[in-house]
C-alpha cells in the first residue's frame, strides 16, 4: 500500500512557540503539543540518530526502524536542527526533541525550481529543510541538496511546504530525445545562459566535481556559440551553455542518467535469551529517562502502545516500546511507575 505523501504546511506559530515546548516541568504529565499543521510520516533514521532536548542533553536514539514522525518546526535561525515529535497518538512513544535537519530524510515531492525554467531539484531527491523564509518569500521552506558528483556544490531553493515529504516519490526517468547529441562539460566551471547569443545572460553556474572528468549534458539545438544543454540527474538543468565550455562527442553516442536512491537501515531487533514481559497502556503515561518524581518528562507513552518491561525498581519500571523503534540513549533508560502499567 502506498503511502500519501507529507504536506509540509510549516506555520510560522511553531517557531514563535520554539522556547515554550522545552520549559521544565516536573508535573506528572508533560505539555500538550503544540499545533503542527499536520506535517506527519513514517522516516527511517539511520541507526543511533540521537534526539537532544533544548539544553544539548542527548535523551533517547533511533534504532534504524521505522518512526513516525512530526515536523514541529525546521531549524531556527543560526541552528542546525529540526524541531520534531514521535508517536502518532496511539501506540507509540511520543518524545519531543531536536535532531540534525541532515538526519531526518525528507525528499522534493515535485520538482522544487532553484531558477525557475532553467534549474531545479527533482522529484525524488533527498533535500534538507533548512529554515523558513521571510519577507516576500514567507511561508516557504528554506530547501538545501549538497551534491558532489558530478557536480559539487550545494545548491539552495524556496518550495512550498507542500513540495516536501517523508516518503519518496517514484525515481522519475530523464528522457533523452532520440536526435540528441552528448556535450561533455570539461572546464571547472560552467556559465548557463537564458538564451544564446550576446543578450543572454548567466542565471546559474555549475561546478563540476574534482573526482569526475566531465559531465555529460545532451542537446539537440546550437545557435551563435552555444548550445542549448539538458541535464537531468538529482538536479535538472535547461539552459544554454558556450559551445567553447563544451566538447561535442560523435553524434549517436549517448548515455542513461542513473536515478538517485538511498537505503535503509535493517528494522530493530530485540535479542534476550528470554523475552520481557509485555504490557499494554491504557491511557497516556509520563516517560522519564530518571526514576524519580523530580525528573521532567521526556514525552509520554500513548494509549494501546505495547511496551517491553525490563525490570522494576521501587516502584518504577523501566520499559522500550516494543516497536524498539525508539531508544533511550547512552547510560539512560526509559521510565514510568509502575502503578500505571498495573504492575
Amino acid at each position: 500500500m502506498r503511502r500519501r505523501p507529507l504536506a509540509f504546511c510549516c506555520a510560522l506559530s511553531a517557531l514563535a512557540a520554539w522556547a515554550s515546548l522545552f520549559a521544565p516541568d516536573t508535573q506528572a504529565k508533560p505539555p500538550e503539543p503544540v499545533a503542527s499543521c499536520g506535517q506527519r510520516g513514517s522516516v527511517v533514521f539511520d541507526k543511533d540518530t540521537v534526539l537532544s532536548d533544548s539544553g544539548g542533553r542527548t535523551v533517547a536514539r533511533f534504532s534504524g526502524g521505522e518512526s513516525a514522525v512530526t515536523l514541529l518546526a525546521p531549524p531556527a535561525d543560526g541552528s542546525a536542527q529540526a524541531l520534531i515529535e514521535t508517536g502518532t497518538g496511539h501506540g507509540s512513544f511520543r518524545i519531543r526533541g531536536l535532531v540534525k535537519a541532515a538526519e531526518l530524510r525528507t525528499f522534493s515531492n515535485v520538482s522544487i525550481p532553484i531558477v525557475p525554467g532553467y534549474v531545479w531539484l527533482r522529484p525524488g531527491v533527498r533535500v534538507v529543510a533548512a529554515g523558513m523564509s521571510g519577507g516576500l518569500s514567507a511561508g516557504k521552506v528554506k530547501v538545501e541538496k549538497q551534491i558532489s558528483s558530478p557536480f559539487n556544490q550545494l545548491f539552495h531553493a524556496l518550495a512550498d511546504c507542500s513540495a516536501l515529504t517523508f516518503s519518496p516519490p517514484p525515481a522519475s526517468g530523464f528522457s533523452v530525445p532520440g536526435n540528441a547529441r552528448v556535450f561533455l562539460m570539461k572546464v571547472p566551471l560552467l556559465d548557463l545562459y537564458d538564451q544564446a547569443g550576446p543578450q543572454g545572460r548567466i542565471v546559474f553556474t555549475v561546478q563540476r566535481s574534482a573526482l569526475t572528468d566531465s559531465v555529460r549534458f545532451f542537446s539537440t539545438e546550437q545557435r551563435g556559440g552555444f548550445v542549448h544543454v539538458q541535464y537531468g540527474g538529482e538536479v535538472g538543468i535547461d539552459a544554454w551553455a558556450k559551445a567553447s565550455d563544451l566538447q561535442a562527442l560523435p553524434r549517436g553516442e549517448t548515455s542513461d542518467i542513473q536515478p538517485s536512491s538511498y537505503t535503509l537501515s535493517s528494522p530493530p531487533q530485540l535479542q534476550l535469551e528470554k523475552t520481557p514481559r509485555i504490557v499494554q497502556t491504557k491511557r497516556e503515561l509520563p516517560l522519564r529517562v530518571a526514576a524519580r518524581d523530580a525528573e521532567p518528562p521526556i514525552g509520554v507513552i500513548e494509549p494501546d502502545t505495547d511496551v517491553y518491561v525490563m525490570d522494576t525498581v521501587a516502584g518504577w519500571a523501566n520499559v522500550l516500546p516494543r516497536s524498539l523503534h525508539v531508544l533511550p540513549a547512552g547510560n539512560l533508560s526509559f521510565w514510568v511507575k509502575a502503578a500505571d502499567l498495573g504492575l
